[in-house]
């Protein structure tokens, strides 16, 4: 449905479609008639008699019978013109009466320059979204940059230590039953965890290490010396 402008002067209402071309705004010379209540055609014929004032493209656009039906819905066997914002003023320069003059304000501000509002309005709006997006984006990487720090810096923490340390032990009284025996299993386990995740410390393996080195831990065979 095509949207309309109401355009109310006193006890005159008249309403225009909203019709744009490559981003502006503008009006049939068959509208500037009826909002004026001029006789048909004599916005015509200002124009045919001040065209060579006027400049295409800027002031008026002229669209063929197909590109008229095709873009605006309008029959035009001889084609269509098109006015814009300056071109409307400059021809409707010869309308002096007081309605003409209200009728002016209230094109211009109803609906030339709301335009220029909208457009606006849209513009600071795709600027809040790309500073949301550039924001987001900053969130996503502090986000990553202390996801990093969380896998590859954060050590165990006491619980952790706890388990790694229970496990540990669990697996020399597996593998060694006499307590006198054991100390020596502890120290080459340990060595060898401190060695293979090149930690001081068993408390210094990273968090995301752990699974790994619970792992190695189970499937650990020591290596015995010759008597």
């Amino acid at each position: 449905m095509n949207q309309l402008v109401q355009i109310k002067v006193d006890n005159y209402s008249q309403s225009v479609t909203i019709k744009e071309f490559e981003g502006k705004r503008v009006v049939t010379l068959k509208e500037v008639d009826e909002l004026h209540l001029r006789p048909d055609g004599t916005a015509r014929r200002n124009f045919n008699e001040n065209k060579k004032h006027l400049i295409e493209g800027e002031d008026f656009i002229v669209r063929n019978s197909y590109e008229a039906k095709n873009e605006y819905g309008i029959t035009a066997p001889n084609g269509l013109v098109l006015l814009t914002e300056s071109g409307y003023l400059m021809l409707v320069k010869s309308f002096t009466d007081d309605l003409a003059w209200k009728v002016q304000r209230q094109l211009v501000n109803s609906y030339f320059r709301v335009q220029a509002s909208n457009r606006d309005t849209v513009k600071g709006l795709l600027l809040a979204t790309k500073n949301l997006l550039a924001a987001h984006e900053l969130m996503e990487e502090r986000v990553d940059d202390l996801e990093d720090k969380v896998e590859n810096q954060i050590t165990l923490d006491s619980g952790q230590q706890r388990r790694l340390q229970q496990a540990i032990n669990k697996k020399v009284c597996s593998i060694e039953p006499d307590k006198t025996e054991r100390g020596e299993l502890f120290r080459q386990l340990h060595r060898e965890i401190k060695d293979r995740w090149q930690v001081p410390s068993y408390k210094d393996i990273r968090r995301q290490d752990l699974q790994d080195v619970l792992n190695y831990v189970s499937a650990w065979v020591p290596i015995r010396r010759a008597s």
